[in-house]
């Protein structure tokens, strides 16, 4: 993208962002988060550009591409690969143990280890988390949600304008990466708690909407949206840990010899929305997951409270 286009797309997202809404848009009074909320009111004319390129038509899952990591299942287990198995569950045991014990190091990674126990446990089976958690517990995740919106709607009213006679459809769009490597890393980071940085790290988002438009001047839209977050979880060459350091090369014997496997992290959050045309107008916040809720794949019950 030409660095005048970026410039202007960064500079469309920081006008419709302010503290009051970004809390307002990402996560709310525990004690009222199905209730609908109004944003502050903007009166601000933009350079409109999304970053994510939308299309009319239902939701389409655009074409993502996930670190390969060790090859999968590209030989038999070892006896010294089963020991490299069951020193890693020990040490899963271990730090499941050190959960909410003050004073223990990293003692609050309760998706964190989920996430590593479905690697060990899972067979490779896609696994569900909530996005609504990582937003309400990790600031890059507020501000995920906070400019994926921005972004979908930038989008919904580049499309409402070259079609100016339709009062309603459907919104697919490409992937947003969220990581600390690309020009959009300020607007789509990677995680900054440990716990969500070993649950999901880097990873993928891309938006879907069934939007309605009022013809007035100016225009006003209702979407319903959808965010779907695609992480595919493994051990990559060259890796290590962000909290520990531990190098990734240590759980790659277990992906070679299929005792661990890698899988798809998966997940869905829906938001609907109510603006005016280049105006933040008010977000009315659609019924989520309980962002308090810690995953089940913990074997301990205070694990999951």
């Amino acid at each position: 993208m030409p660095q005048s286009a970026q410039i202007a797309t960064t500079a469309s997202h920081e006008k419709r962002r302010s503290d009051g809404q970004r809390k307002q848009l990402a996560r709310g009074a525990p004690d009222d988060r199905d209730k609908p909320r109004k944003c502050a009111q903007k009166s601000v004319k933009r350079a409109t550009m999304s970053i994510a390129q939308y299309q009319i038509g239902p939701e389409q899952r655009p074409q993502l591409h996930h670190d390969p990591g060790f090859a999968d299942c590209i030989r038999p287990a070892t006896v010294k690969d089963r020991a490299l198995y069951l020193g890693w569950r020990g040490f899963l045991e271990a730090a499941e143990a050190g959960q909410k014990v003050p004073f223990v190091p990293h003692n609050d990674l309760p998706d964190g280890l989920a996430a590593y126990r479905h690697f060990l446990c899972g067979r490779g089976m896609a696994r569900k988390f909530s996005y609504d958690r990582y937003v309400a517990n990790d600031k890059a995740g507020e501000i995920t949600l906070e400019n994926a919106i921005v972004d979908l709607q930038d989008g919904i009213e580049e499309i409402a304008a070259q079609n100016p006679y339709g009062s309603g459809f459907q919104v697919t769009g490409t992937g947003i990466r969220c990581d600390n490597k690309s020009m959009w890393s300020h607007l789509f980071p990677y995680p900054k708690t440990e716990n969500w940085q070993k649950a999901i790290g880097a990873h993928w988002i891309w938006l879907s909407a069934t939007v309605g438009v009022s013809r007035g001047t100016p225009r006003s839209f209702v979407a319903t949206m959808t965010l779907h977050a695609e992480d595919l979880y493994n051990f990559n060459p060259g890796a290590q840990d962000v909290g520990t350091s531990i190098p990734d090369a240590l759980n790659g014997p277990l992906e070679e010899s299929c005792l661990g496997q890698d899988y798809l992290n998966v997940s869905t959050l829906v938001r609907v929305l109510r603006w005016e045309e280049a105006d933040y107008s008010w977000v009315d916040n659609a019924k989520r997951d309980s962002p308090d809720r810690a995953p089940n794949d913990n074997r301990r019950l205070r694990n999951r409270m």
